[in-house]
């Protein structure tokens, strides 16, 4: 923690336990798994007001682009598990964004940004075309660092980031999968013959 530097209430930035969540996710993913290979932002205009709302909206995508992937996988198309996180921010001088850090084949981003299209487009007709990227993850880590950008700022420095307010989120900021977090991490030590943490 920085001394003389106040902290900032719950909901207005990351907090130093999402942050080092995050970063460890993508650590194991790139060190113990398969790294992420695919960066997706949303931003959320508000063309959505009075209709759907961008967290549900998004946990719809989520789900939908996790069921693609199981069924990729049972078709041999794909193989691993579902590898993904995603942080919320609602700078001051732009829209509520999410940014998502996801596995998925290079050779089949096209398809997976179409799909993600489709949902948008059904789940909601207002959104503009230019609301989603759909990009290449060529360094995780430093896009995992941007990702965490939103920390409390007496925190930063002890991660490693560079601190900048992604002002109030009043839902849960991050989302990791499953098999990235904690009991994830614990079945692949197990299932390695590693000792636990």
């Amino acid at each position: 923690m920085t001394p003389g530097v106040a902290q900032l209430p719950k909901g207005m930035c990351l907090r130093p336990e999402s942050a080092r969540s995050l970063l460890h996710a993508e650590r194991f993913a790139r060190k113990a798994l398969s790294p992420m290979d695919t960066a997706i932002t949303i931003e959320f205009s508000s063309a959505l007001v009075g209709s759907v709302q961008p967290y549900e909206l998004f946990r719809k995508i989520w789900e939908n682009t996790r069921r693609a992937w199981n069924y990729r996988v049972k078709q041999s198309k794909a193989q691993g598990s579902f590898d993904a996180i995603a942080v919320w921010e609602n700078p001051p001088n732009g829209p509520i964004h999410v940014h998502w850090l996801l596995r998925w084949s290079p050779l089949d981003r096209d398809d997976l940004e179409k799909r993600i299209r489709r949902a948008l487009k059904k789940l909601a007709p207002n959104m503009p075309n230019r609301c989603l990227m759909v990009q290449p993850a060529k360094t995780t880590s430093r896009i995992a660092k941007y990702m965490a950008k939103g920390i409390d700022a007496p925190y930063a420095g002890h991660f490693y980031l560079k601190q900048s307010p992604q002002g109030p989120i009043h839902h849960r900021r991050i989302i990791i999968s499953r098999s990235l977090g904690p009991t994830g991490r614990k079945i692949y030590r197990k299932k390695n013959g590693l000792p636990p943490i």
